[in-house]
Formats: C-alpha cells, structure tokens, sequence
C-alpha cells in the first residue's frame, strides 16, 4: 500500500506484487470525478538482492571448510531464511537454483527463483603453523594448473 497526493486529495492505493521498475499502473476511477490515475513505478535497489524479472539473485560467502568438505549454511530470502547444502568440493562461483523463492510474478500464480552463487572466502592471518599445514596439504593435493 502508498499514499498519493492526487489534486490535494490522498489516496491509498494498493500496488500490486511483482511490478517492475518503469512500469505504469492504472487505478480506475480514484479521482474525485471518476478519473483514473496512472501511476509509473520506481523500485529502489536491495542491498542483497539483484532482481531479473520475478528472479532473484545474490551472492552467498561460505568458508574454505564448507566449500572443499560440504555443509549446511543457511540463505536469507525474502520470506525467511532456508538451509541450503553445499556440496563437498564446491567451485567458487557455482550458483544453486531455489525453486518458488524469488519475487511474485505480476498478476499471475507463482513465484520466480531464487539463484544464489557460492563465493569462497579464503582464511586470512594465517600463522606459521597454518602455513605450514596448508603447504602440507596442498602437496596431498593433485591439482593441475587452472590457466
């Protein structure tokens, strides 16, 4: 719901779900004659989520553990938070798709996704025997050149 101020005269009007930024809506017969009033949409960014069309997308930080070994960390979406599992070995960059949890779709059933790409955060200050132990286990670790 928003307030209009049409000819000295508020207003409250619903907006309905799912419009997008630039769009124009018409509500009929608001003004004090019978008019319509249109009104054209302005969303403000979100500081977590980008939006295309009913899709969202965000980015999610998960630790070097939860990356190489798996785990479950939870995602804040709009309707609250979910737990997503992360696979063992996960890629920096991998985007998971979570069906139904993004925007509704404008003046239809349903709701977009929700697409959320893994970005690795590697441990920093590491001390001597973090050091020492990370080079033990990279040379365990077979891992051909990536360029």
């Amino acid at each position: 719901k928003r307030l209009l101020d049409v000819d000295g005269k508020r207003l409250e009007v619903n907006i309905p779900a799912g419009v997008t930024d630039g769009q124009r809506i018409r509500f009929s017969g608001v003004q004090p004659a019978g008019g319509d009033v249109y009104l054209r949409v302005k969303v403000r960014p979100h500081p977590v989520f980008t939006r295309k069309g009913a899709d969202l997308h965000r980015e999610l930080a998960v630790t070097l553990r939860e990356a190489l070994l798996g785990g479950e960390v939870h995602v804040r979406t709009l309707g609250g938070r979910v737990a997503l599992r992360i696979p063992p070995e996960t890629q920096n960059g991998r985007t998971f798709r979570l069906a139904g949890k993004g925007l509704a779709h404008f003046r239809r059933e349903g709701n977009g996704d929700l697409y959320v790409k893994v970005r690795v955060v590697l441990p920093s200050g590491l001390s001597e025997d973090a050091k020492k132990a990370a080079e033990r286990f990279l040379d365990l670790v077979d891992q051909p050149d990536p360029r």
